[in-house]
């Protein structure tokens, strides 16, 4: 398994990235983890070299309220809502999960490099 990682200054910046990853027609909530100080969402990409997965793991610094929020790419607004109602907007799942191997492993490769 291989990472590639991609690190934001802000959350604004990683959700304006995040909001355009996926079409709203085809999946109307993402998914952001938080793990240790980052927020993280991460997609897995075709085959590497010798058939090794790659996975793009995508983060910024700081925090978010669990459940879902809805982001407004316009203004930048984060807004923790209770259902998703406005299409024209982007809506993400925060969670945390009690262990994550995949999180695990990239977290632990990053931090070798720096």
């Amino acid at each position: 398994m291989k990472f590639e990682y991609e690190v934001f200054e802000s959350i604004p910046d990683l959700l304006m990235v995040a909001a355009n990853s996926f079409s709203l027609g085809m999946r109307q909530i993402s998914t952001l983890f938080v793990y240790g100080d980052y927020i993280m969402f991460y997609s897995p990409t075709l085959s590497g070299e010798k058939d090794e997965s790659v996975w793009v793991i995508s983060m910024a610094k700081g925090t978010l309220p669990l459940g879902l929020i809805e982001f407004d790419t316009e203004t930048k607004e984060i807004v923790k809502i209770l259902k998703p109602v406005n299409p024209e907007k982007s809506h993400f799942l925060v969670v945390k999960p009690q262990k994550s191997t995949i999180l695990d492993k990239a977290m632990g490769n990053y931090t070798h490099s720096q």
